[in-house]
């Protein structure tokens, strides 16, 4: 199915998923409306237009600046317009640039210089830009990012790097190879001081853009990124960063707990050593997902994510407690969602912020009780698939429900019981 549309009784529908941190706001989960066609060719000309104005609602929602028509886009937008009420008429696209630029090239007679001069300004740049002469770079921002299937946080660096590149170069002929290289190295780097990974980002981002104007706007000028920066060293795989991180043992639980003064970064860090959940799995986990002995975890990253938790004996007090004294129906009460929808954030930055007093390094992160977790159940000689489950990881040849029988319940129990991060 192409992105963005569904079909129902035959007519091609454009939706598209509201995040769940706005839908309060919005009013609604999603975005839904038909298109009015049966063919699949004219809805995908169709969806477009109305992914670009869904999404930049949900960016004023957030508070997020989609910038506002200036002058030029506006007598763009007009340009446009005549040049379709022309073309109705039957008038050739030869024919109608010569009108447009007939009337943007006025030459009008100046008294104070004696001579004729060009009343161009925006009309002129406007035809230029519509009849295909110029390319304003920042005219398709929004579009380009709409046809992009990426996190809002990344939408949103991607739309401020990309906007950075449109304001130093205003129309795609300004962006040479020669002056891109200098922008990114004297500007940039050298007058702005920005890291050189910050400045392949930005150019990245560049990049992306300019191949979008190459495939879909008729962009045929020679892309200006060649040898910008210095070639990029190879990159790290998401294994060889797991496998830099290291896993928090008993020792180390018992310092956290020690020199934390945050009672509620005290409680996420225990059920995070006796569960193995993610940090977000366990911010978002509402009482209505807490039983007196399990877990449900039903807002994970995949299928297997969603799974039952036994409650670790050594933390039943300590889920009771934040049972009975929740103030929002989460239990971790007075947490916030951020404007990408974590509600993990804020609390996530106070525990780096203790982890680095506490002399923790890099290799050490949150993720690290996960993975103290893990080695435990390692070390305890578990059933892989048992591990897989408290986990939530896929099991290879296995279907996924919730596992939450009693027998199977059991089974989850006694496994989880051999985690033990009590000092010998």
């Amino acid at each position: 199915m192409p992105r963005h549309l569904e079909k129902r009784r035959r007519q091609w529908y454009a939706h598209l998923n509201i995040p769940k941190d706005l839908r309060s706001t919005i009013g609604r989960r999603r975005f839904l409306k038909s298109l009015g066609t049966e063919s699949l060719s004219v809805a995908e000309v169709k969806v477009l237009p109305l992914i670009i104005e869904w999404k930049k609602q949900i960016a004023i929602a957030r508070g997020t600046d989609v910038g506002t028509d200036d002058e030029l886009l506006a007598t763009i937008t007009k340009v446009r317009q005549d040049a379709q009420r022309l073309k109705g008429q039957g008038t050739s696209d030869e024919v109608i640039q010569m009108i447009h630029e007939d009337i943007a090239y006025t030459r009008s007679w100046d008294e104070d210089r004696s001579e004729f001069v060009t009343d161009d300004g925006a009309l002129a740049d406007a035809v230029s830009i519509v009849h295909g002469s110029s390319l304003l770079l920042r005219e398709h921002i929004e579009e380009y990012l709409a046809s992009r299937d990426v996190a809002p946080k990344t939408t949103d660096m991607q739309r401020r790097d990309i906007k950075l590149f449109s304001e130093r170069f205003k129309y795609a002929h300004d962006a040479t190879n020669h002056k891109v290289r200098d922008w990114m190295n004297v500007t940039l780097g050298g007058e702005q001081k920005l890291s050189t990974g910050t400045r392949r980002r930005m150019l990245s981002a560049a990049r992306g853009y300019w191949d979008y104007l190459e495939q879909h706007k008729g962009l045929r000028l020679e892309p200006p990124f060649y040898k910008v920066l210095p070639p990029k060293p190879k990159k790290k795989t998401k294994a060889m960063i797991d496998a830099q991180r290291k896993a928090f043992r008993a020792v180390d639980f018992h310092k956290l707990l020690s020199g934390c003064h945050d009672e509620s970064l005290k409680d996420l860090m225990s059920l995070a050593a006796y569960t193995g959940c993610r940090i977000e799995e366990l911010c978002s986990l509402k009482l209505e997902n807490v039983s007196d002995d399990r877990f449900e975890i039903v807002d994970a990253k995949s299928e297997a994510g969603w799974r039952t938790i036994p409650i670790h004996h050594q933390i039943s007090q300590t889920v009771a407690r934040l049972v009975a004294t929740s103030t929002d129906d989460y239990l971790i009460s007075g947490l916030t969602f951020n404007k990408y929808g974590n509600r993990s954030n804020a609390i996530g930055k106070r525990f780096g912020r203790l982890k680095a007093e506490l002399g923790y390094g890099d290799e050490y992160v949150f993720h690290s009780f996960r993975r103290g977790f893990a080695t435990q159940l390692e070390n305890a000689n578990l059933s892989k698939t048992i591990s897989a489950r408290l986990m939530g990881h896929e099991v290879e040849g296995q279907t996924f429900g919730n596992y939450s029988d009693g027998l199977a319940l059991e089974g989850l129990r006694e496994a989880i019981n051999h985690v033990d991060w009590s000092l010998h």
